[in-house]
């Protein structure tokens, strides 16, 4: 969520319009992470954690009104919904399309978060066949109203059980229609993470542990997967965890 949201912050200060459909958060919870993303420069920012809590004070509360402030005037737009078929998305993102256009923007990007919680017009027999339904309902959405949409998913449990713990295509849960369908697939790997799981307990290991650890701190690699106009790869960006913002 925080890679997306600060790629759609990202987007929204290009001039691009984006509808961020959250099926997960609530839109306070969103809203404050935002905040949180925009305010960070890099080096100094206000903690995710302060204004989640209501701890913020003095400077930070005016940098958080700042921030207030330009959020509403960037063409990003924040649709909480608890449970949505893929009909119903397609009939908001229609509308805001046309709220966008008529304020002169336009909507170029919608992203759903995440793609497991939205359901299937029709009732279906398994997960796997209301995944793909609703794999195919997103690709018809982005050619129908010529945009791109950017759908969270979730992985499979199988990747924990390897020794690399790298995500593959066959990662991918509940369906091999995501793969399918998609123009791009990218994966999100931090190395920190799973490294402070395996922290050491003797010293005489934990100087290595270390050494290694500080050499991925904040580290993220963006692992392509597949990309149809495009070749894959591996990019490195920044996580910063605090503050709920991802750099590329």
């Amino acid at each position: 969520t925080a890679a997306a949201l600060s790629y759609a912050i990202g987007a929204a200060k290009r001039g691009h319009g984006v509808l961020f459909v959250t099926l997960e958060m609530n839109r306070l919870e969103l809203m404050q992470r935002a905040a949180s993303a925009i305010i960070f420069d890099g080096h100094r920012g206000v903690p995710y954690e302060l204004i989640r809590d209501g701890r913020a004070s003095g400077n930070d509360l005016r940098a958080l009104a700042s921030a207030g402030r330009a959020f509403r005037d960037l063409p990003i737009n924040i649709v909480d919904a608890g449970s949505l078929t893929i009909g119903r998305l397609n009939a908001i993102v229609r509308r805001w399309k046309r709220r966008m256009a008529a304020k002169g923007q336009s909507l170029n990007l919608v992203v759903v978060d995440y793609l497991q919680l939205l359901h299937p017009d029709s009732r279906t027999r398994s997960t796997v066949e209301a995944v793909s339904e609703v794999s195919r309902g997103l690709k018809s959405i982005a050619k129908t109203h010529d945009l791109g949409v950017m759908a969270l998913a979730q992985l499979n449990r199988g990747v924990e059980q390897r020794e690399d713990k790298r995500p593959m295509l066959s990662d991918l849960r509940d369906s091999g229609q995501i793969e399918q369908d998609a123009d791009a697939v990218v994966f999100l790997y931090r190395q920190e993470y799973y490294l402070r799981l395996a922290e050491p307990k003797s010293d005489t290991d934990k100087i290595e542990w270390q050494r290694a650890l500080d050499t991925v701190s904040k580290k993220i690699d963006f692992i392509v997967a597949k990309r149809r106009n495009g070749t894959a790869g591996t990019a490195r960006g920044e996580f910063h965890g605090a503050f709920m913002a991802v750099r590329g």
